[in-house]
């Protein structure tokens, strides 16, 4: 991003419960599942990582947090959960929910001590170090509170995007806690089977800004959906004029939402803060490579509830009872 250097709204960090939260992940199945569903390259500390522990499968932390995937509990819940854990000792500071099973915190720990973990992150500190600095540089001059802020209300006010080097490597994770809206992300993936390129690499930037700014517009558009139940079943009603390839990407209409949402946030984001240039790349490559032809109508759409915000809709939960019907009228606009 060019101009003079602002104070940026993304904070970056590197934090020790991600990571072992990522190297925990690294011995389940989890790994092997997703190359199924999506192959790519993962980043070399994430392979590893995976040599150096080896086959873990039977350890009882494993088992219990494999176990917990199987019952179908999201990544961003266990990543949640790991930031109850003092970052140094890993020892319980905030009280877990009571679903949890009681030991999992301290058998956390114990995973910790067993495999040596804090001296393999230590030797291996440098790459971290690194993946820090590429995300600084992505993100020092960031500003993406003052779009936020116009679509939602209460955007908390510390932003903090952490680099991934394990795992999950092919997804951001973005939650809420403690007052802080947190994105862990991996580096951009890379063609077949190629390591991720840099956080920073200038063809990827707009990628590194999407895992960060389209996972906040997410986990900020469920809040409102949490908020006002009744209005994706009331707007699905009317089908989104999405293609082929883009629906069976995303079956349901929640889904096609979430996911139009957050390419256009971003799409917003780099016309009106970094380049035309960067707006249009980015645009034409999702256009093509996930079949997003309806991505310029989508930020028409947007732009106009921009402008609407406080006057014809309320509240953003107004807006997507009509959001298909204007679609549909900007992709005829767009088309023409």
């Amino acid at each position: 991003m060019s101009g003079s250097r602002v104070d940026a709204d993304v904070e970056v960090r590197i934090d020790t419960r991600v990571r072992l939260m990522g190297a925990l992940l690294a011995v389940t199945g989890y790994p092997t599942s997703i190359q199924k569903s999506r192959p790519h390259g993962v980043h070399v500390f994430a392979r590893n990582t995976r040599r150096m522990l080896g086959d873990m499968s039977a350890d009882p932390t494993v088992v219990q947090l494999q176990s917990l995937l199987d019952d179908g509990i999201s990544l961003e819940t266990l990543f949640a959960l790991s930031m109850h854990l003092h970052p140094t000792t890993f020892e319980l500071v905030r009280p877990l929910p009571g679903w949890v099973p009681s030991n999992l915190a301290a058998n956390i720990r114990d995973f910790n001590k067993r495999t040596k973990l804090s001296l393999w992150f230590e030797k291996e500190r440098a790459a971290w170090e690194k993946a820090e600095e590429e995300s600084r540089n992505v993100f020092n001059a960031a500003r993406f509170q003052s779009l936020l802020a116009q679509f939602f209300d209460n955007v908390p006010a510390k932003l903090v995007f952490v680099p991934n080097l394990l795992y999950p490597s092919d997804r951001e994770v973005t939650v809420l806690f403690n007052g802080e809206l947190i994105c862990i992300a991996p580096p951009p993936l890379a063609w077949g089977d190629n390591p991720p390129w840099a956080y920073d690499d200038p063809a990827m930037l707009s990628y590194s800004l999407f895992n960060a700014l389209g996972g906040y517009g997410k986990l900020l558009l469920d809040r409102e959906l949490e908020a006002n139940p009744g209005v994706i079943e009331e707007a699905a009603e009317q089908a989104l004029p999405v293609n082929e390839q883009f629906r069976a990407a995303y079956p349901t209409w929640k889904e096609q939402f979430r996911e139009l949402f957050a390419y256009a946030l971003t799409a917003l984001y780099l016309e009106d803060y970094v380049s035309d240039r960067e707006y249009r790349a980015f645009v034409l490559i999702e256009q093509r490579m996930r079949g997003m032809n309806i991505l310029p109508g989508t930020v028409n759409v947007m732009r106009r509830y921009m402008k609407e915000r406080g006057h014809k809709y309320a509240t953003i939960a107004d807006w997507i009872r009509v959001f298909p019907i204007q679609l549909r009228l900007a992709k005829r606009f767009v088309n023409l």
